[in-house]
């Protein structure tokens, strides 16, 4: 796709002027051709300068995916050796499932600009405007059991969270199990969606769905999200975003937990862990209760502590400070 193309050219040249004429001539299309695809690119949300009789530039701070630049920045064997870059979608992990998942090699990566239907766990609706965040999901087929299917959900929150600061600088915490934190609001929530062999009683693929805020964040959400942007006061770190996050990951996934390192993983994992020590709302079902956090298990669970003094381990449900919820 030429728009693809010229803006893979402005990437490599990123804050530097090119001109019409060396674009059209690197891609043997005219330089009517180019301009078009400047100005769909510009109606797309990348910030583009045009400056007469010297050619275009594309802003330090614009923000556009690109799929060939992100696949230059991969460092992985598997994750992201296809990415499908679509516009908009409902929701990437929704999008992967109706696929021929059984045809399709494991690291298959979808990544949208928007997602109209973005979902968290339980259904809820994730936000997902264009041009302000990154939306992707993974296609992964583990040789695990069905029980360990939680530790992928660890690992990528270890990943996104080292891929935060690794790019953005930014000092993340993770809110069991699957929302990082930062600043007590929430930048980012992972969905993991796993299909079951019922002959094996295995796993037959894990499709994990990453969300991450990096633009503005809506007023009647600013008290419990944030983003990148909010956070650092810049942005154009989309692209380096989704290829360090597949580059963390792939490294947790099969440097660590295929390779039985799981205690590593779950070390790395608590050490990032929100509320330790801090009393909470644990609801599970119809159920709400009071307990202290005291950490996790080897299998993921959370370990907390009731009022009564009873230590359970939760396997499913979600905590919350006090004034997140109403009893």
């Amino acid at each position: 796709m030429l728009q693809e193309k010229v803006l893979y050219i402005l990437e490599k040249n990123r804050g530097k002027v090119i001109t019409g004429g060396e674009i059209s001539r690197q891609l043997g299309v005219s330089r009517n051709a180019v301009w078009k695809a400047i100005n769909s690119l510009k109606q797309n949300g990348n910030n583009i300068e045009s400056l007469p009789n010297k050619g275009y530039r594309l802003a330090v701070d614009s923000d556009g995916l690109c799929k060939q630049i992100i696949q230059e920045m991969l460092t992985t064997e598997k994750l992201g050796s296809r990415i499908q870059l679509l516009e908009t979608i409902d929701s990437t992990n929704t999008y992967l499932k109706q696929q021929d998942l059984s045809n399709m090699q494991e690291g298959f990566v979808v990544l949208a600009d928007e997602q109209t239907g973005g979902r968290g766990r339980l259904n809820r609706f994730f936000f997902s405007p264009k041009h302000s965040g990154v939306y992707l999901s993974v296609l992964l087929k583990p040789n695990l059991p069905p029980e360990k299917s939680r530790l992928l959900t660890i690992c990528a929150a270890v990943a996104v969270s080292n891929a935060l600061h690794k790019v953005c600088g930014v000092i993340s915490q993770i809110k069991w199990v699957n929302d990082i934190f930062v600043g007590g609001k929430k930048i980012c929530g992972i969905l993991t969606e796993a299909s079951l062999s019922a002959e094996m009683q295995s796993l037959d693929y894990v499709i994990v769905g990453i969300g991450i805020n990096t633009g503005e964040i809506p007023e009647e959400i600013e008290d419990i999200a944030t983003s990148v942007l909010e956070v650092t006061g810049e942005k154009g770190f989309r692209n380096k975003l989704v290829a360090e996050i597949l580059n963390q990951l792939e490294e947790v996934y099969f440097a660590y937990l295929l390779s039985g390192k799981e205690s590593e993983i779950l070390s790395a994992y608590s050490e990032k862990l929100i509320y330790i020590n801090e009393k909470v709302l644990v609801k599970m079902y119809d159920e709400t209760f009071a307990a202290t956090v005291l950490g996790i298990d080897d299998t993921g669970s959370l370990i907390v502590k009731n009022d009564e003094g009873q230590v359970l381990h939760i396997n499913t449900g979600e905590i919350y400070r006090k004034s997140q919820i109403d009893l």
